[in-house]
């Protein structure tokens, strides 16, 4: 959620005339802004649940990075959100060092989906 679709979301209103409707216009976007920094962040789960329907996932793989804390504090609420939908999921917390054992992990979750 950090990149990707996050920056295609929430658009900012360019009707406004004035600046100071410009500014605010502006704010009200950034404030809309999905990152676990805003914790708790119900409107990020609730994207991740829309994202699940619209692309009609088979599964998620909740990937946070050792240095970003703040995502891995939302760990738990993505992870029951979702097996509360019977979306199943991988949690990762990589710091890209460990590719085998992201491979593996990753490839055994794959297997598991694919039934």
């Amino acid at each position: 959620m950090c990149t990707g679709t996050r920056y295609f979301e929430n658009l900012v209103d360019e009707t406004k005339e004035t600046l100071d409707e410009q500014f605010m216009a502006l704010s009200e976007r950034y404030m809309k802004t999905n990152c676990a920094c805003f914790t708790p962040n119900r409107g990020r789960i609730d994207d991740i649940l829309r994202m699940v329907e619209e692309y009609q996932v088979d599964g998620v793989i909740d990937c946070s990075l050792k240095f970003c804390c703040l995502y891995d504090t939302e760990k738990r609420a993505v992870s029951q959100a979702l097996k509360a939908k019977g979306v199943p999921v991988l949690s990762l917390e990589t710091d890209y060092t460990d590719t085998e054992q992201l491979r593996t992990r990753i490839g055994a979750f794959i297997e598991i989906l694919n039934g």
